[in-house]
């Protein structure tokens, strides 16, 4: 029986428990039980008793609630050889290989104010929008599903900022962006350090870019005008900076 093989079967016979630190936010999310640290049980893997251990090669042992037998996640993935990881920052346990990355906008939200309100009139504070809202949108001439607007203030050209704890656990991020008008996107990190300032052309197809992100904890995105001109369209609406399909690594 090979790895994959095996872990579908533990899937479906055994409920795997996370065996790594969980933080504080999660508090809303938990619930106290009584369970057992169950010695008698031994674990076969090819019909040979294996030992579990924890990250730091500890014993680790099967726990016991209501009647189901449950295994600590990292020494299962240890046993069968595939890679295991904790993201603090979105809850999750991550298995396997991580090809793909972490979805900035659809695991993160801004800690500074912002809205889901698409009608500009309104507030200028950053607008942003995650899968479960449900909603779409055409930016540059893709349909997208999840985004975030940077808006200037067509009176004092000011841009709300839009700021992410990323809790120093990326080196990288890709995303598009695209602007309404002319625009100066500066993405920013700890201590205001600059990751990236780019000149955007406004109306022009989306742009991929990618920023080293150097662990840092805060990520930030904030968007200046082209000297000489107006944030102002005319039809009550403010020029934006439209950041999507954002991927950390």
């Amino acid at each position: 029986m090979n790895g994959k093989k095996a872990l579908m079967t533990l899937a479906i016979t055994l409920a795997l428990v996370c065996g790594m630190a969980i933080g504080a936010s999660a508090a809303d999310t938990l619930k106290e039980i009584s369970a057992y640290l169950n010695y008698g049980i031994t674990i076969k893997y090819n019909g040979e008793a294996q030992d579990l251990t924890d990250a730091a090669g500890n014993r680790v042992y099967p726990i016991t609630y209501n009647g189901t037998t449950y295994l600590p996640v990292r020494a299962v993935s240890n046993l069968l050889g595939i890679g295991v990881d904790w993201d603090g920052a979105t809850q999750t346990v991550l298995l396997g290989e991580k090809a793909d990355g972490t979805d900035l906008i659809d695991n993160f939200k801004p800690y500074n104010s912002y809205t889901t309100d698409i009608d500009y009139r309104g507030s200028l504070d950053p607008e942003f929008i995650q899968s479960s809202e449900k909603q779409t949108t055409t930016i540059g001439g893709n349909t997208v599903s999840h985004w975030f607007a940077v808006r200037l203030d067509y009176l004092d050209d000011d841009a709300p900022e839009c700021s992410f704890n990323l809790g120093g656990k990326y080196d990288t991020l890709t995303f598009q962006t695209y602007a309404d008008k002319d625009m100066t996107l500066i993405v920013t990190g700890d201590n205001d350090s600059v990751l990236g300032q780019f000149s955007l052309k406004g109306g022009q197809v989306p742009q991929s870019l990618t920023i080293d992100l150097h662990g840092t904890t805060q990520l930030t995105f904030d968007c200046e005008k082209v000297p000489g001109s107006t944030s102002y369209t005319g039809d009550g609406k403010v020029w934006c900076t439209y950041i999507f399909d954002a991927i950390l690594k």
